[in-house]
């Protein structure tokens, strides 16, 4: 594991439900595992991971493991690793236990095509669940010929109205992560905004969004700069920025060109101006290092939260149950649970793992109508009775539109002076954004 995708984990505390904080004990040494190979072994204990198909069936997962979205990766394994134990406790998916593989796409899409290649070929994988970046441009093609039901994350905008039968997004798109920030700082009062994003393709989906939403409020957009990471100064930047006198910054920077980023207006303007981010600045590498008593008087990071809900205490007590009471999820890990819950049920449905008849019943167990459920004991337990089920989500409702993708809750969230956990100071609900959405 890379330095990096470490860092992202020691001494987090807190979030409730959704949250992105500690990893502790038995879930950092599957992390560890994760990073340091790409198969590790598992049947039924959610801890091990195994390739072997033969009276199992395999998911594969596919995101980033190393690099400085690293995080994206681990809070994917995190939660397909609860959601794994929680179904082979249960009877497993058709009645077999669920195996779990991933790979490494380096959120680059030419290391994609080989990692996904590996999990089809190799680990025979019967769904895949991720990627989170603009390397699903690159894995469409592939799990479509494969006919390979896909539960990817988050991520490009340009899926937004998808088509392709196989995909499936379990995560709101960057889009809705773009109106969400906008519409905070909309709702703070502030009328004039700068954009500092990295030229990073992977961070480059969640700008016109914000420009989009923050325009349509009928504010201004005064500074727009793009950086190159890992420089050793960015003055002239910070100074064209706080030229122009924005009431707020929209920003997404891997945590190296924060640091620097964030001394340079604290040298400059004394970080005078309110910084609005993403679910990357609320890891633990950011805060560090940018320091906590910083984030917390300057930052608010808004993502992705969940409703309140059977659903999501299921999921919390299956994560404690497997990692530990005092260890806290990582944001984006529940996202990945219900992934990896809702194509088992729609196996389950389906009475198959073959890919079109997997797909054609995936809203059959979490659209509307249907008698609801909220965790995959009494969801299985109803479609053996041959009831037609509502799956609710632990991170929201799981309805896909038309285009395959859901929408969620966000929350603005506000880390501790000395702790760095964060706290949800404010809730953007999926009404409101859906109001906001130009």
């Amino acid at each position: 594991m890379t330095p990096t995708a470490m860092s992202r984990f020691p001494g987090r505390v807190q979030r409730s439900r959704n949250g992105r904080r500690l990893l502790t004990g038995t879930v950092a040494a599957l992390l560890v595992a994760a990073c340091g190979s790409t198969s590790t072994s598992s049947g039924g204990s959610g801890g091990n991971i195994t390739t072997d198909s033969a009276g199992h069936v395999s998911f594969g997962v596919l995101s980033c493991f190393t690099g400085p979205l690293a995080v994206l990766g681990q809070a994917m394994l995190q939660g397909s690793q609860v959601a794994q134990q929680v179904i082979n406790k249960n009877g497993g998916v058709l009645g077999k236990q669920l195996d779990l593989s991933h790979e490494d796409t380096q959120c680059d899409e030419a290391d994609a095509v080989p990692a996904v290649r590996k999990l089809l070929a190799s680990d025979n994988a019967t769904g895949i669940i991720g990627p989170e970046t603009q390397e699903i441009a690159a894995v469409s093609p592939i799990v479509s010929a494969a006919k390979i039901p896909t539960e990817f994350q988050g991520g490009s905008t340009a899926f937004d109205k998808n088509t392709n039968q196989y995909l499936w997004r379990s995560s709101p798109s960057d889009s809705q992560l773009g109106v969400a920030m906008a519409l905070y700082a909309h709702q703070k009062g502030y009328k004039t905004a700068a954009l500092l994003f990295s030229s990073d393709i992977a961070q480059q989906t969640i700008p016109t969004p914000i420009k989009a939403t923050w325009l349509k409020f009928g504010n201004t957009i005064v500074s727009n700069i793009t950086v190159a990471p890992g420089q050793t100064s960015y003055r002239t930047q910070v100074q064209q920025i706080i030229s122009a006198s924005p009431d707020v910054i929209f920003t997404q920077l891997d945590p190296q060109t924060a640091a620097v980023m964030f001394q340079n207006f604290k040298e400059l303007d004394n970080l005078a101006i309110p910084i609005v981010g993403t679910d990357v600045t609320s890891g633990n590498d950011y805060l560090s290092a940018i320091t906590y008593p910083i984030a917390h008087d300057h930052l608010i990071s808004v993502y992705g939260t969940n409703a309140t809900g059977a659903a999501a205490d299921n999921f919390g007590k299956a994560f404690a149950g497997l990692n530990g009471a005092t260890a806290q999820p990582i944001a984006g890990a529940n996202y990945a649970y219900d992934a990896v819950i809702s194509l088992a049920l729609a196996m389950d449905k389906a009475g198959t793992t073959d890919g079109p008849a997997v797909v054609a019943d995936m809203k059959q167990v979490t659209n509307p109508p249907g008698t609801a459920c909220d965790d995959y004991a009494s969801c299985l337990k109803a479609i053996k009775a041959g009831t037609k089920i509502k799956m609710d989500g632990s991170s929201g409702d799981l309805i896909y539109n038309a285009f395959n993708n859901v929408f969620g809750p966000y929350g603005a969230f506000q880390a501790d002076a000395t702790t760095g956990a964060e706290s949800q100071v404010q809730l953007l609900s999926a009404a409101d954004l859906a109001t906001a959405t130009p």
